[in-house]
């Protein structure tokens, strides 16, 4: 049957989806499903109704993640500046949430890629007019960010702690920018 869901099971998968999701932005590994029941207070079976297998749910998380990014690339239609704060805000949430970054990267290479193909999809427009407005490096295309983020990823991986892989974000983004676009202080001088 494929009606609307009732709300008490549209409730239950939005609990489910924001326990998991606190966990891993706050670089928690994802919690179990015993641990994911009794956090939000419902049986073990709901949890499996509504995610049968790991992967589903993280998938799932990763999806609210990108619906998330999706709405952070359209609140500043008009600005062509607005790409460089928002690729920071993507790169900052990546170090953030290492555990969910490290699941994924166990997953297929089919998942793996639909991921990065989303991302770069709900970044292509604010990408598009940074570009048309100079502040991109002059031969940066949108797969150029995914090798950064690549990047960023190995840093994560062979730092001890969140903050040392931050301390890599302006370098990379530096990379992609012109001289002098982005905040202040993390331009490196020349293009």
């Amino acid at each position: 049957m494929a009606g609307p869901r009732r709300s008490d099971a549209r409730r239950n998968r939005a609990a489910i989806l924001a326990v998991v999701g606190d966990s891993v932005r706050h670089g928690l590994r994802m919690p179990s499903a015993t641990r994911i029941a009794h956090l939000t207070g419902l049986g073990q079976a709901t949890v499996y109704r509504h995610f049968p297998d790991r992967r589903s749910l993280l998938l799932a998380v990763t999806d609210e993640q990108l619906d998330l990014l999706r709405q952070a690339a359209g609140r500043d239609p008009d600005d062509p500046a607005a790409f460089p704060a928002l690729l920071r805000e993507v790169m900052v949430h990546q170090v953030l949430m290492r555990p969910l970054v490290e699941e994924l990267r166990g997953f297929p290479v089919a998942d793996q890629r639909g991921c990065a193909r989303r991302l770069l999809d709900a970044l292509r427009v604010p990408f598009a007019r940074s570009r048309a407005a100079g502040h991109l490096r002059r031969h940066v295309v949108l797969d150029d960010v995914a090798v950064v983020l690549a990047m960023l990823q190995g840093a994560v991986e062979a730092t001890p702690t969140p903050e040392a892989a931050r301390r890599v974000i302006p370098v990379l983004l530096d990379g992609l920018f012109r001289a002098g676009v982005g905040e202040e202080g993390d331009a490196v001088p020349g293009a």
